[in-house]
């Protein structure tokens, strides 16, 4: 992400808090102008569509926080990694999305292995809290740190198809698919991977 993009959206959570907290209706409507402009540099910048920006910023009213993204990372007996074959682009992901209002993280995590792949997995590490644009993710919105887990599988098989993935599968480092980078980036995966392999207790963040 450019830095000019970067500003683009701080100046866009600045008029989002500002209609947040604000009653003064000449501020309101200065505050709707500046997110409005902010939103069309970012749709130029980025070659999106506004209205799908404009929907997100519609979506997450209230004052402007990152959301949080879940993953979980399961490793079988040869240390290869679960993907799963997301429907949404075709590519590949670790099992994971946003964090739901009333889940824990690892909760979320658990719950999204069960529902993309079919196996029953707990949660026993958490690997990394990373800021996605410290990472080389496509800009996307909304701003979203990624939590990611370390899962033991404990049961379930593998499907081959869910309402939002085409199956899964165990995948080396050195046999990677075509990644979902807006989900996962293959940076991550050599680092979590690893990570787990040197068997170090410790939380990596940025």
């Amino acid at each position: 992400m450019s830095s000019l993009q970067r500003y683009v959206e701080l100046v866009l959570a600045t008029a989002q808090a500002g209609l947040t907290y604000t009653s003064n209706v000449y501020d309101i409507e200065r505050y709707q102008k500046l997110r409005d402009a902010s939103l069309a540099l970012l749709a130029d910048a980025d070659g999106l569509d506004p209205a799908v920006l404009a929907n997100w910023v519609n979506l997450d009213s209230g004052y402007p926080t990152p959301k949080l993204d879940v993953r979980a990372l399961l490793l079988d007996e040869q240390q290869r990694i679960l993907l799963i074959r997301e429907k949404a682009d075709g590519c590949w992901s670790l099992p994971g999305g946003w964090c739901d209002v009333g889940d824990s993280p690892a909760a979320a995590a658990v719950r999204e292995v069960r529902e993309e792949s079919g196996l029953e997995c707990e949660a026993v590490q958490l690997l990394a809290l990373f800021d996605k644009l410290k990472h080389p993710h496509p800009p996307q919105l909304p701003h979203a740190h990624k939590a990611f887990f370390l899962c033991r599988m404990t049961g379930g098989e593998l499907l081959t198809d869910t309402s939002e993935t085409y199956g899964a599968g165990w995948f080396g480092l050195h046999e990677l698919p075509p990644l979902s980078r807006d989900r996962v980036v293959r940076e991550q995966l050599e680092t979590l991977h690893a990570h787990v392999r040197a068997g170090r207790p410790e939380t990596l963040f940025d």
